[in-house]
Order: structure tokens, then C-alpha cells, then sequence
């Protein structure tokens, strides 16, 4: 069975970030409901390229804004209804990883490394854009001494 990305947002806060990544506007679908809460899905038609799909994802990294990462399995390419969701991001915290174990430990420990690793990327890209944003500040008023 085939695996997406599903990367969900504020409304708010995910069509910038796919606006920034260059992808279609249909890309972003809001759910239905009172929430303003929105999700990316990787592949799709609209988001083809993991590229893309990490450049949304880095947007809101770096804007330190709220989301979270699942690695969802569909019944097909065609059938895209779900038959299992996993919630990579935020991670879980300890205790609960600990009662996961105990229905199914193999599992559980693979989510904890999947989560971990997440999380490892997320600070990393993170600690870029705070370099970037700085460097650039940083060319700006080197530009206006002159």
C-alpha cells in the first residue's frame, strides 16, 4: 500500500508556506468544519516534488509556527482513503511511547526513532534559516553603512 506526507496547519499558516514552496494553490486543502485547520500531501498531483514539499515544511520551521507531520498509508494511487495514520511530529513524549510499547513495542520504538530523527532535521533547518535570516539582516545594513 502506498505512503503520503501529510503535513496539516493552520489555514493561516500553510497557504504562505505553499505559496513560498511555489506550489498550486489547490495543494493546500482546508478541512471541512469550524477549525481553520488545513493539510499538504505529498505525493499528489498538486505536490509532486518532495522538494516543494520540504520547502513548505522548512516555511514553517522557520516562522516557528505550529503543525504536524503524519506518514498516513492508503488503500491506493486511486483510493486515497486512509488505513493507517502515524503522527511523526511532534514527537511523543516518553510516557506515552511507554504505554505504545506495551500494546506493540516494535512499533512504538520505530515511531520513537522516526520522531527523533524528525525532530533532529527540524532543528537543524531551524538553526539555517536562523543563519540565513541573520546574514541576510546583516547584508542589509552592511549595504546602508556604505
Amino acid at each position: 500500500m502506498p505512503s503520503k506526507w501529510v503535513l496539516e496547519s493552520d489555514l493561516i499558516f500553510l497557504e504562505p508556506a505553499a505559496r513560498f514552496a511555489g506550489l498550486n494553490p489547490n495543494a493546500v486543502r482546508a478541512y471541512p468544519g469550524p477549525t481553520r485547520v488545513a493539510a499538504l500531501i505529498y505525493p499528489t498531483p498538486f505536490c509532486q516534488k518532495s522538494i516543494d514539499f520540504m520547502r513548505t515544511l522548512s516555511h514553517l520551521v522557520a516562522r516557528n509556527r505550529s503543525f504536524e507531520l503524519f506518514l498516513v498509508t492508503v488503500n491506493s494511487e486511486s483510493d486515497l482513503r486512509e488505513t493507517d495514520r502515524t503522527r511523526i511530529y511532534p514527537v511523543l513524549d516518553d510516557q506515552t511511547i511507554a504505554l505504545l510499547a506495551t500494546i506493540n513495542e516494535s512499533d512504538s520504538l520505530s515511531l520513537a526513532e522516526q520522531s527523533r530523527r524528525v525532530e533532529d532535521v527540524l532543528e537543524r533547518l531551524k538553526r539555517r534559516a536562523s543563519n540565513a535570516l541573520r546574514d541576510e539582516i546583516a547584508r542589509l545594513y552592511d549595504k546602508d553603512g556604505r
